[in-house]
């Protein structure tokens, strides 16, 4: 059963039964420390949900941090009461773990169902002391390019991109998190990296500008299977319009078809809050109208912004589509990313 047909098979309550969330908690779990990207997205709910969510529920945030989210994810799916009282707010990256069969990640993403996401972009640059000036530049390279990550799974939409380019570099690891190799960027210990692309725009602008940073291009959005530019930053190219302009021709192959895979979870996912798959469908049917009528709310618009970043939410019928186009990656797409994965960086696969 896909997706799409599991999450429309919930049943409205019965009529003048008492609401299921009635002196109830509702928990969302973060798999990362507070201050980041899924901990804001999952703080904007709070204030707002008990008011639309039938039963007025209190709301409340809380932090699992641990091995990049899949120690949480795992408990999650695990051990976490299936009874619609918790929700779990995974990352476009751990959606690719799972996809993968990454080893140590026992969840699986038909063991969730999707309520609400946040897409997110992410913008990729460079350090000008590596010669780099324009696009052709990235085939003439004298050495080396260093990709600051926690591991290499955590920049993966990089990995690939720069593999597709065919650039060669190495992948530095052990960074706690995009800042922290964003910081180690601009210490010189490593020579290119991504940001989301919000970030990229508040805190490397004023490098771009004094030229100690070289912006290189967008990750992109998919639109079906066309990856569009990033809304965030329309200016800046689209990996594919970046390798067109290097090679002349569009890009194509298993590189390409595994980017696309990528940039579906990563870029369309990005911050996507979860349900399990079996939880009980008043408590499901309750969740899906409380998270669309929230949205409608013009004080949760407002205060949704900073942690939307730009990108607005995904929802509903379109979010449960792209979900599932993530889990249906072509066999041989999955298998050219796992050689890849074991082939250099020595990870192991279920």
């Amino acid at each position: 059963m896909s997706l799409l047909t599991a999450a429309m098979t919930w049943v409205v309550a019965p009529a003048n039964a008492d609401p299921y969330f009635a002196n109830k908690e509702f928990r969302i779990v973060v798999g990362f420390a507070p201050g980041g990207g899924n901990d804001l997205f999952a703080r904007v709910f709070p204030q707002y949900l008990p008011k639309y969510i039938e039963g007025k529920p209190a709301v409340l945030v809380e932090n699992r941090p641990g091995a990049g989210g899949v120690t949480a994810l795992n408990w999650y799916v695990d051990a976490a009461p299936r009874n619609g009282t918790v929700a779990y707010v995974t990352s476009g990256g751990l959606v690719t773990r799972m996809v993968l069969g990454y080893d140590g990640v026992t969840a699986k993403v038909s063991d969730l169902k999707p309520l609400i996401a946040g897409p997110l972009g992410r913008t990729n640059y460079i350090s000008p002391a590596t010669g780099y000036r324009q696009p052709k530049d990235i085939t003439k390279l004298k050495e080396p390019l260093f990709l600051g990550s926690t591991d290499p799974l955590s920049t993966i939409g990089s990995v690939i991109g720069l593999t597709m380019l065919k650039v060669p570099f190495k992948a530095v690891k052990g960074y706690p998190g995009k800042n922290d190799a964003m910081l180690a960027f601009q210490r010189g210990e490593v020579t290119v990296g991504d940001i989301a692309t919000p970030i990229f725009n508040d805190s490397m602008a004023p490098l771009v500008k004094e030229g100690s940073v070289i912006p290189l291009y967008a990750q992109g959005i998919l639109d079906g299977d066309n990856l569009v530019r990033d809304p965030a930053n329309p200016d800046l190219p689209t990996i594919a319009e970046f390798y067109k302009e290097v090679y002349g021709e569009n890009p194509s192959g298993p590189a390409w078809e595994a980017y696309k895979a990528v940039i579906r979870a990563i870029g369309n996912g990005g911050k996507i809050l979860m349900i399990h798959k079996d939880t009980p469908p008043a408590a499901e049917a309750a969740l899906r109208k409380a998270f669309e009528d929230v949205q409608k709310d013009e004080e949760f618009q407002k205060n949704a912004i900073a942690a939307l970043e730009g990108y607005g939410f995904s929802f509903g019928d379109a979010l449960i589509q792209n979900v599932q186009a993530i889990v249906d990656i072509k066999p041989e797409t999955k298998a050219w990313m796992q050689a890849l994965y074991s082939r250099g960086y020595g990870m192991k696969f279920n």
